[in-house]
């Protein structure tokens, strides 16, 4: 994906709001050609599962099945692996690089069985062995035209064309190519031709190669990059341009009569309908005609099985888990979205093998990711890196008069720029506040808080009783997060707008209420602070029902979450109480004391207390400033936090 995957991740990068993305796809390209990772599969299991199709989608399941122990076999209809990246031209994805990617899997133990067409029911897989059959068989057809003439010689389908060139193969072109289409395999077909034809000599005019577009070149599927790179390299465009007969002479082609289109309204997919002008028909004369205006499945293998296909011929799944009907049978892919990215197939692979694993009852582990934990000095220049402009670093791009064979039209990152792009990281995985910084009202706050491993008990309701029952771990890895100060939002959405994370801040994180009668009318995740004579408490409200946590001690011996190994907790100072149950918790988060009030079923787990917990330390020793709740005190606030946080240090 560092080649040729659509980047909607750079979309979402904060740096947009600040110049331009960081180049993510890229920096991936940078890393897989200088690095290198060694995997580490789970242990073999005892479980088989068969995969149908070496495409994107298919490579990523056998991938993500075969790193927890699960025995995969690939079956591909073709003797090359890769689907549509196999034919990729090479001036965009070089071969080797895919068959890289392809040995890289092979080595976690995948077979991958070449020329080996799947012609009966995936069901039947299930009966020979398999314990699973994920279907990943892809878009590998042309859609026709259905015009007059389409059957003519010199008329190709895009795929067809790109797999011929892959093999190096040349098709017989002539001069003047048109490429009917306007999706990035339109822009493969135009850029591969223009490669394959000489050009034209100035008495003949015109350009050696034209994509013949319907609708305006705002519509066109196709992404802008590969649209300017087609222009770039003197391939012509037609918009508002359909075709309507294909010319034959002796059953070659000639030319392609059209029709001019003015756009009409929107259809569902939001972009306009293209509408025929009357009386504006024209033709273009041609040598060859691509036809890339879109791929059917080829999904006839399904025709005596008991899964359900669309009008359109893809299958019906399981949005959640990629199970496609019958059972232990799931698909994804283009063979379930239609014609997709890499990106959303190679999702639909990893979507399917958790869903087959916690079918099978394997855990699904990935591969850990070590996030960046940013110094308090490294914070502060970060800040700095956000507060000015700073220019993406680019790949070195070959000159248009130079791209006339194969060659990577973009060149890899040096390793000078590859770290410059790098620094331009604003690190959000670890320091996001966005939503801070663009609340016009200041109801997003940011606090500190240290990393927290717990190993918290789990209580259930036994023949009336209360049971230590088990364990939970609870975690708190960024150590910089966001509070919501509910009193202080309009609820303008400004911060859903801006999040890189596609949340609602003002929804989705915690909600601080400064007035209880505001709280008590909230349903979910509201909580309430107050402080007394005795201590802390903080109120919270899940599911219309309301908890407690108390901490008697002051803020200096306020017990802390992460406790030493091998140390032993003081006794008391935490309270917890809810509907169900009352208890006494010690620093260290054993239960000492514990009372039934209702009887329950399942169980109950001190995760929320924990939760419950950290935000209450926040807002004691960060948002010193905010109104709390004083009972039995002479002032609301927090007074004398200062002074107890700089005799604590």
């Amino acid at each position: 994906t560092g080649y040729v995957c659509t980047h909607l991740c750079q979309v979402r990068c904060t740096r947009n709001n600040y110049d331009e993305p960081v180049a993510i796809r890229a920096l991936k390209r940078f890393a897989t050609e200088r690095g290198e990772v060694a995997l580490k599969p789970a242990e073999k299991t005892k479980y088989r599962v068969a995969v149908i199709g070496s495409g994107p989608s298919g490579l990523a399941a056998a991938y993500f099945l075969a790193l927890n122990g699960i025995q995969v076999t690939v079956y591909e209809a073709k003797d090359k692996a890769g689907g549509m990246l196999s034919i990729a031209p090479a001036f965009r994805l070089p071969e080797s690089v895919v068959q890289a990617d392809i040995e890289r899997i092979e080595k976690l133990g995948v077979k991958v069985e070449l020329s080996h067409p799947i012609t009966a029911p995936p069901e039947r897989l299930l009966n020979e062995g398999f314990d699973a059959v994920y279907i990943a068989p892809g878009f590998q057809r042309g859609a026709r035209l259905g015009i007059e003439g389409e059957e003519g010689q010199g008329v190709y389908q895009a795929l067809d064309f790109l797999e011929r060139a892959s093999r190096g193969e040349r098709a017989d072109l002539g001069n003047r190519i048109l490429v009917i289409g306007g999706g990035n395999t339109a822009m493969d077909a135009a850029r591969t031709s223009i490669r394959l034809t000489p050009p034209l000599s100035p008495p003949q005019g015109g350009g050696r190669v034209t994509v013949v577009y319907r609708r305006s070149r705002r519509e066109m599927p196709a992404t802008e990059e590969e649209v300017e790179e087609l222009l770039a390299e003197g391939v012509l465009l037609k918009e508002l341009v359909s075709p309507t007969r294909i010319i034959l002479k002796e059953g070659r082609v000639t030319g392609l009569e059209c029709v001019r289109n003015e756009l009409g309204e929107a259809g569902p997919d939001g972009r306009r309908k293209p509408v025929s002008v009357e009386g504006s028909e024209f033709q273009i004369e041609a040598d060859a005609i691509i036809v890339a205006i879109g791929q059917r499945p080829d999904v006839s293998f399904l025709d005596r099985s008991s899964i359900s296909l669309r009008k359109n011929g893809t299958i019906v799944v399981d949005p959640q888990t990629g199970l496609a009907g019958a059972d232990r049978v799931y698909a994804g892919g283009d063979a379930v979205r239609g014609p997709a990215t890499i990106v959303e197939a190679c999702a639909d692979g990893r979507r399917a093998a958790e869903a087959i694993c916690h079918q099978l009852g394997v855990g699904f582990d990935l591969p850990a990711v070590q996030l960046p934990v940013l110094r308090e000095e490294e914070i502060v220049q970060m800040k700095h890196v956000r507060a000015g402009k700073m220019a993406q670093q680019k790949g070195a791009l070959l000159p248009p008069d130079q791209r006339g064979g194969f060659d990577l039209v973009e060149a890899t990152l040096t390793e000078e720029a590859a770290l410059a792009e790098a620094a331009r990281c604003m690190q959000c995985s670890t320091l996001c506040d966005k939503c801070v910084e663009v609340c016009p009202n200041r109801a997003n706050y940011t606090f500190a808080v240290l990393p927290v491993s717990l190993t918290l008990p789990v209580v259930s309701c036994q023949e009336g009783r209360l049971a230590v029952s088990g364990e939970q771990v609870f975690t708190v890895e960024q150590t910089r997060q966001i509070i919501h100060v509910d009193d202080f939002c309009n609820e303008c959405g400004n911060c859903a707008t801006f999040c890189v994370h596609d949340g609602k801040p003002y929804l989705d994180k915690p909600r601080l209420f400064l007035e209880e009668s505001d709280f008590k009318q909230e349903d979910d995740n509201a909580f309430y602070v107050e402080r007394d004579e005795r201590g802390w408490s903080i109120r919270r409200r899940e599911g219309g029902k309301e908890s407690r946590l108390s901490v008697e001690s002051g803020v200096l011996s306020l017990p802390v979450l992460s406790v030493a190994e091998g140390s032993k907790g003081s006794t008391g100072g935490i309270g917890f109480e809810n509907e169900l149950l009352t208890m006494a918790i010690s620093s260290d988060w054993r239960v000492e004391t514990m009372e039934l009030k209702e009887e329950f079923e399942g169980s109950f787990s001190l995760l929320g207390p924990a939760e419950m917990h950290v935000i209450l330390q926040a807002i004691i020793r960060h948002l010193s400033f905010l109104p709390i709740a004083c009972t039995g005190l002479k002032e609301r606030g927090v007074p004398g936090q200062r002074a107890e946080r700089d005799e604590n240090r």
